[in-house]
């Protein structure tokens, strides 16, 4: 009966061991896991903040080159009522 329990016991720390090694292995694997998936983020905020930067660039430009537009339109605004007004002018002046 004594060689059955130490038989038993062996085949237990057996299993343990084995199971230890898994765990182990498993620990290691999610470790590499998490440094990839570190990696992969780093390269994803690093290029999320080139685009960022991309971005605010261009939406200076914009801001610049509409208000460039705003103000040519208010120019030619002015240029289109100067021209319309001495026609008006000389139409009043022919029919009085």
């Amino acid at each position: 009966m004594a060689a059955d329990e130490n038989d038993d016991l062996n085949r237990k720390v057996r299993k343990l061991a084995v199971d230890h090694a898994e765990t182990r292995w498993l620990a290691l694997r999610v470790d590499d896991d998490v440094k990839e998936i570190r990696a992969d983020l780093r390269t994803v905020q690093r290029t999320q903040q080139e685009h960022t930067d991309i971005l605010q660039e261009h939406t200076g430009r914009f801001d610049s080159i509409d208000a460039q537009l705003r103000s040519l339109t208010q120019l030619v605004g002015q240029v289109l009522e100067r021209l319309e007004a001495p026609s008006d002018n000389q139409h009043d002046d022919s029919g009085a």
